[in-house]
């Protein structure tokens, strides 16, 4: 599946989960992946992800067709975001996609306070970095990335959001934050429609990610094998970069599994995972 062979993309916070499967799934299809991150080793993490770098998932990645390069970027930094952008200019002179993926709960969402807490007894901090990574990083790098598109008149912007955009989840900093995602989404893209960049907001469903693989060891309520894998989320994107008519929906919210109805995508098991629309929205 070489449809997406000479394309560029960034991924925003693919060393794990969603992420690197997004990373994963447009090389499939044989983009070259610029994947960025923090984590660089992880020796700091918990066992069961020592293994989950940049490194790791850009060679991963260029086993698949495509080629995968690793940018060490945090994301709270907007001089090392302009720096990876910079970058992907100097060495590609283009880009063709954006998937705004990095999250500011990672430090927060296995403290006790995170779930089933009111707001007024989590931490700022909490806010804080929901706010500048989950959205603000979102913001300057869509800026960054409408600078290059707008040039070439044509590109693709994907933000990562999820159900909590619509309904109660987690916690009152989740919701709001992906809210302003779907939001953004949706006023980024009628000001870029005209340049020939569609944007959208992404909803993907239950994802077997590394930590969901790691509760279900505890827990056997949890079925990861009835779970999208992460690697769907970027097939699903990238059947939105191959399609023209994209443009069309530019500023909607999509969800993963009605992507794969709508193009025929199976997940690496062979199965198409049913939409969580009725259950969530």
């Amino acid at each position: 599946m070489n449809h997406l062979k000479g394309k560029v993309a960034i991924v925003t916070g693919g060393s794990r989960g969603v992420g690197k499967g997004i990373a994963l799934g447009l090389a499939e299809y044989g983009a070259t992946v610029y994947i960025t991150g923090r984590t660089e080793v992880g020796s700091h993490l918990p066992e069961f992800l020592r293994h989950t770098n940049i490194y790791e998932t850009a060679k991963e990645a260029s086993t698949l067709g495509g080629i995968g390069i690793p940018g060490r970027c945090d994301h709270a930094d907007d001089k090392e975001t302009e720096n990876l952008f910079k970058r992907v200019y100097e060495e590609q002179g283009r880009l063709d996609i954006l998937v705004n993926n990095a999250w500011g709960g990672s430090s927060h969402v296995m403290q006790p306070y995170y779930f089933n807490t009111p707001f007024w007894e989590q931490p700022v901090s909490l806010w804080e970095d929901h706010y500048t990574v989950g959205l603000r990083s979102n913001y300057i790098a869509s800026r960054l990335a409408a600078q290059m598109m707008t040039r070439q008149k044509n590109g693709l912007i994907v933000n990562i959001s999820f159900f909590g955009g619509r309904r109660y989840w987690n916690n009152v900093a989740y919701g709001v934050c992906k809210a302003a995602v779907d939001k953004m989404s949706a006023d980024t893209a009628y000001e870029l429609k005209d340049y020939g960049v569609s944007v959208f907001s992404l909803y993907p469903g239950n994802v077997r990610s590394e930590g969901m693989a790691e509760l279900a060891k505890y827990d056997k309520n949890i079925d990861i094998e009835k779970m999208e894998s992460p690697r769907f989320i970027g097939r699903c994107i990238a059947a939105l970069a191959l399609d023209e008519k994209s443009l069309e929906d530019t500023g909607k919210i999509l969800i993963a599994a009605e992507i794969a109805e709508r193009y025929g995508i199976t997940d690496i098991n062979g199965y198409q995972p049913k939409s969580l629309r009725n259950e969530l929205w």
